[in-house]
């Protein structure tokens, strides 16, 4: 699995620059908007599309079948791209936070307290998370062209469930409890992220079982 893991990374060089440039915008946009909030949750979302992009040079390629005549089985090809993406978004999540950090600093001003900050990145992170652990199954059945536009889809899915909740916690009056247990209400949501992606591995490990090139 390692010698996929480094043919990803080594594809993904062809658009470093893309991102760069796409980072340097974000951070022009949060001096403009004096919001530097706006930073991490970009980030984690620019990076945690890259799976899609790795994905799609593989299928352009016809990797995956070119790969089954190597010593690679297929839970292998699963396997990287869900390490691959859980990589993917730590990278962003450090890359955002350390910006978010760097832009307030000379942005200046009163921010909100590191805790609250690091809190809101991850709750993004984990949101994101959510998106793609559920567009790699679907990706893995139909390609990854046609899963592009159930992206969006998937993306109001979420936020809408997210939305929607926060409402009927409010309508609750729940909210300010939840806030007193940030804690354990952090642990419950990463330990649901946690079984969520594990769950959609292994439906990605029995559609590719079943999966005829």
């Amino acid at each position: 699995m390692k010698g996929l893991l480094l043919k990803d990374i080594f594809n993904l060089r062809k658009v470093i620059k893309q991102y760069l440039l796409i980072l340097a915008f974000f951070v022009c946009y949060c001096f403009f908007l004096k919001t530097p909030s706006f930073f991490p949750m970009m980030t984690i979302m620019s990076f945690s599309m890259i799976i899609l992009t790795s994905m799609g040079y593989d299928e352009a390629a016809g990797f995956d079948k070119f790969a089954l005549t190597l010593p690679v089985n297929r839970e292998d090809l699963v396997r990287v791209k869900y390490v691959m993406l859980l990589i993917l978004l730590l990278i962003g999540l450090v890359v955002g936070i350390s910006g978010n950090l760097i832009i307030s600093c000379f942005i200046g001003g009163e921010q909100e307290p590191f805790a609250e900050q690091f809190s809101s990145i991850l709750a993004v992170a984990v949101m994101f998370l959510l998106v793609y652990a559920t567009m790699l199954p679907v990706v893995f059945k139909i390609g990854v062209e046609r899963a592009r536009m159930l992206l969006m889809i998937c993306y109001i899915g979420i936020f809408a469930v997210i939305f929607f909740g926060l409402q009927f916690l409010a309508e609750l009056n729940l909210l300010d409890r939840i806030e007193a247990a940030r804690i354990p209400m952090a642990v419950g949501i990463v330990g649901f992220a946690a079984f969520y992606v594990l769950a959609s591995y292994f439906i990605s490990l029995k559609i590719i079982r079943k999966r005829e090139w």
